[in-house]
């Protein structure tokens, strides 16, 4: 009977050194998570300044750049080898786009795709598919 008194009796120091340990891990990440939300915090404050006058600046230069893209489009029109390059960008920025490019009706060939990290096509390009 001592013997199980005894081996309760560990079990239940270990039970308090486990909850002990769980306590003193949750103060430190607290404390840790506590100064990394004051360091963001500060970051913010000490960046805000420079993203508002980033904000005005842009709205300061966005009827600039509207213009300007409306000025390709005008130029896409009278010069169709330009209109790929226009493609490019319509869909990364749409809002800058006011009207629809015209598309020419005419039948186009197929282009070979070119491989950009050398410039050239790949190698079965030129083939024709091998059919079985």
């Amino acid at each position: 009977m001592v013997e199980l008194e005894q081996q309760c009796h560990d079990l239940r120091n270990l039970l308090n050194a486990a909850l002990v340990a769980l306590v003193v891990l949750s103060f430190a990440v607290n404390l840790f998570l506590a100064k990394q939300m004051r360091m963001v915090r500060a970051k913010v404050t000490e960046s805000r300044p420079i993203i508002q006058r980033m904000q005005a600046e842009f709205q300061r230069k966005e009827p600039n750049m509207q213009k300007f893209i409306s000025t390709l489009q005008s130029f896409a029109t009278t010069n169709p080898e330009f209109q790929p390059v226009l493609m490019r960008y319509r869909q990364v920025i749409p809002q800058y786009f006011s009207s629809p490019i015209a598309v020419s009706t005419a039948p186009q060939s197929a282009p070979v795709p070119a491989n950009p990290a050398i410039g050239q096509p790949p190698p079965n390009a030129g083939r024709p598919a091998v059919t079985k």
